[in-house]
């Protein structure tokens, strides 16, 4: 019965979610060639019969398509006997040399206990890139043998690395290891004290003897001879003992135990778990190590140790000039982080600016890593927006041809944007724009390019000579060219009033970046069978681990296919995985992109409910879909941090309230699709009824942040926006597209810009309107 019920449930599965109108069993074998053999045996491995699956396996492994036939080798390893893995493993170490073939084997090589081979076959990996969980394997097959190189290793891997649960994993064998050498000093502890209790006895019988006074007090001349002589024939019969005797074992256990590499690998582990009033106490201790042992400090224990002072120290100018002190001792590499943190320090201490910038601008000059560099741009960036636009503007200049990640920066363009808009300071952000334009990412662009735009169209900023509306012209059209965000593009189009269906289509399909080449070693292949052979559980996470190798048309494919075992099987997490897909492949596409592409990344799931449901509230349902989309991504059964819950993520005491309106009575269940779609749908047509000019944006702001913080921001803006003397705007004195982008949670800014772009989508796709219109309508 065992056996029957998997093969029931697949089968099931199976039906439910093979490929309409494409492949049936004997069709996919016959496509797939050798290749099926792999996916035979997954159904063999699924309906219980092992032996087939192995034999199955074995024979893919040696005549299929190589990426399969390593997923066939993979297989192999956790199939079968012991026997027959220990094989699947060896050939998998022996015939593949990527680093994720060697530690599939030495997991079951150390499963197995065959701890001597996992050391063989990692003695040239290195400690510094490896992966983790090789390294782990490694280390505690080199504990299980008692292998010297144990401790060495584990202290170079432990300094050389950012901790990971590896290493955390791995600490508990390095306790057990320093136990056995507690256990030996013990030992030798109780081995010498017997020899000291020896040597103690057969010395007190070396003392000479007191002479027998006579009887007239005087010793007798005759018996003190005797007795000397007599001491003396006793030593001569004695053991000799040395002093040293029984010691020298015990020095050297000692010395085992004397372990300052502990102390290291224990400080490292207290700041990442942030106890940092711990281990700012013992930051002279650390160094102090590394002086007696005449080592300059690693790199990530200077890291932190500059952690540990940022957050546990309570004079920061003091300690930032002792960093100062220290940056000068060491090598520029190291030196990074004396700077950086002296920064960091001195920007703590309050009063240093010019410190501040001195030391984060040494840091950039020292550090050839990119990944540093960024960073630390990223914080000199940010410390300059409490100084002048200037500096901002100059720091770019300087250093930006050299940012390795644009987006990295997105955020604090974010809160550049802010800052200058809500500070009227309109002109500094048009200069932004145009001067440090070759800085930014493609989601920067197009935000700075339509706000800039945006600014002189409304005579807020003055644009270079010539014709205001042209340069307006000009900042919308560079947003439509470039790789800019979905929202910017059809707030552009709304500007520039294009209504032309094929010019609209081509906007927004088109990346405006080249078509990215795709090294295909079978990934696509390997998932198209997937879905043929009816595994919809496997498509999502093999996707993932190898999307830039599958081209747009199998994903594509497999979005769809996915979507189908949704409706099929009522599971939804096939429809939250289709999207995915969809999302991730539209956004990283380049080249145009394929309009069944653009309406998998819009999908109108639970069709019929969120139809019903917009019927009776009175709303369009291209405005619910995006609601349901930006707030769920169509997952019924997901509950956000907050406590939100279901497809239009309500909270308990917002559901409870919309449940008495409603008269569902006290027992709903609010992750049931149609009783959260109808609950949430009559929330949102109720914010529309009670906001200013019944605006359906303010509405959907007020669904992520609020009514009243709502109005609260509308109050401030009208008043903020009358000191300007310029005319007001309803319904919030200036235009809703500034005032999206001047809103103060990052959160409803970034919510506004999704509903805009998502239902301006589901109007196009599905009813024919442009996207100008959708825009027009919801923001005006």
């Amino acid at each position: 019965m065992k056996k029957i019920l998997p093969l029931f449930i697949f089968l099931v599965l199976f039906s439910a979610c093979a490929k309409v109108g494409t492949l049936n069993q004997s069709s996919a074998q016959k496509e797939f060639g050798q290749d099926s053999n792999y996916f035979l045996a997954l159904q063999a491995s699924d309906s219980g019969n092992e032996d087939e699956a192995l034999r199955l396996f074995k024979l893919a492994r040696k005549k299929a398509s190589p990426l399969i036939a390593k997923r066939s080798a993979e297989s192999l390893t956790i199939l079968g006997s012991v026997k027959d893995r220990l094989e699947a493993a060896t050939y998998l170490a022996d015939n593949y040399d990527d680093e994720s073939s060697l530690v599939t084997a030495c997991r079951t090589f150390f499963q197995n206990d065959e701890f001597a081979t996992i050391i063989k076959r990692t003695d040239k990996i290195s400690l510094e890139t490896a992966k983790n969980e090789l390294i782990k394997l490694r280390l505690l097959s080199l504990a299980q043998k008692k292998d010297s190189r144990f401790d060495s290793e584990f202290f170079k891997w432990f300094v050389s690395r950012q901790i990971s649960s590896e290493h955390l994993e791995t600490y508990g064998a390095y306790i057990a290891r320093l136990n056995e050498k507690n256990l030996n000093i013990q030992n030798e502890t109780e081995k010498f004290q017997k020899n000291l209790n020896k040597r103690s006895l057969l010395e007190s019988q070396l003392e000479p003897e007191e002479p027998v006074p006579s009887q007239n007090g005087n010793a007798d001349p005759g018996s003190a001879a005797d007795s000397t002589e007599t001491a003396g024939d006793n030593q001569a019969k004695l053991p000799s003992i040395e002093p040293e005797e029984g010691f020298e074992p015990l020095s050297e256990a000692l010395k085992e135990a004397e372990n300052p590499e502990k102390t290291i690998i224990d400080y490292r582990i207290a700041v990442f778990h942030r106890s940092y009033k711990l281990t700012f106490p013992q930051i002279d201790k650390i160094f102090k190590i590394y002086e007696n042992r005449g080592e300059e400090i690693d790199s990530q224990v200077l890291s932190d140790i500059g952690k540990a002072t940022l957050y546990g120290t309570s004079d920061y100018f003091v300690s930032a000039r002792k960093f100062d002190q220290l940056a000068k001792k060491l090598s520029p590499e190291k030196a990074y982080f004396a700077y950086f943190y002296a920064a960091r320090l001195y920007d703590k201490a309050g009063r240093y600016p010019t410190q501040t910038i001195s030391r984060f601008k040494n840091a950039l000059e020292s550090t050839k890593d990119e990944l540093q560099f960024d960073n630390c741009l990223w914080y000199l960036l940010n410390f300059q927006l409490r100084t002048s636009t200037d500096d901002i503007i100059s720091t770019l200049t300087e250093y930006g041809s050299r940012i390795h990640n644009a987006e990295y920066f997105d955020d604090f363009f974010e809160s550049l944007s802010i800052l200058l808009l809500s500070s009227h300071r309109w002109q500094d952000f048009y200069r932004v724009w145009k001067q440090t334009n070759s800085n930014f990412s493609p989601l920067t662009q197009g935000k700075y390019a339509y706000i800039s735009g945006r600014l002189i169209e409304e005579g807020l900023a003055r644009g270079d000579e010539g014709l205001k509306t042209r340069q307006a012209l000009e900042a919308f059209m560079q947003v439509l060219n470039s790789p800019s965000s979905l929202y910017y593009k059809v707030c552009a189009l709304e500007r520039l009033n294009v209504t032309a269906p094929d010019l609209v289509e081509s906007y927004i399909l088109r990346q405006n970046e080249p078509e990215k080449k795709i090294e295909d070693n079978g990934e696509g292949n390997l998932l198209l069978g997937y879905a043929a052979f009816g595994f919809p559980q496997r498509l999502y996470t093999e996707w993932l681990a190898n999307r830039k190798n599958i081209s747009v048309a199998d994903s594509i494919e497999i979005s769809n296919f996915l979507a189908k075992c949704a409706e099929r099987s009522k599971d939804s997490t096939y429809n939250v995985q289709s999207l995915r897909i969809a999302a991730r492949t539209f956004e990283s596409a380049g080249g145009n992109i394929p309009k069944e592409l653009l309406k998998q990344n819009f999908p109108r799931f639970f069709k019929e409910i969120i139809d019903k449901a917009c019927k009776e509230f009175d709303l369009p349902d291209y405005l619910v879909y995006a609601l349901v989309r930006s707030e769920s991504f169509f997952d019924p059964n997901v509950t956000s941090k907050a406590g939100a819950s279901g497809l239009t993520q309500l909270m308990e005491s917002t559901a409870d309230d919309q449940a008495k309106k409603l008269k569902l009575g006290e027992n709903y269940d609010i992750l049931d699709p149609e009783t959260n779609l109808r609950m949430g749908t009559h929330y949102l047509a109720n914010l529309i009824s009670r906001t200013d000019e019944k605006n359906e944006l303010l509405a959907l702001y007020a669904y992520n942040a609020g009514l009243t913080n709502v109005r609260n921001w509308g109050r401030s803006f009208r008043n903020d926006w009358s000191t300007t003397g310029r005319p007001m705007q309803k319904p919030v004195g200036i235009s809703m597209d500034l005032f999206l982008e001047s809103l103060p949670f990052t959160e409803t800014r970034e919510y506004g810009r999704k509903v805009i772009s998502a239902a301006a989508m589901y109007a196009y796709l599905y009813k024919g309107i442009l996207p100008s219109e959708t825009v027009r309508e919801i923001m005006y």
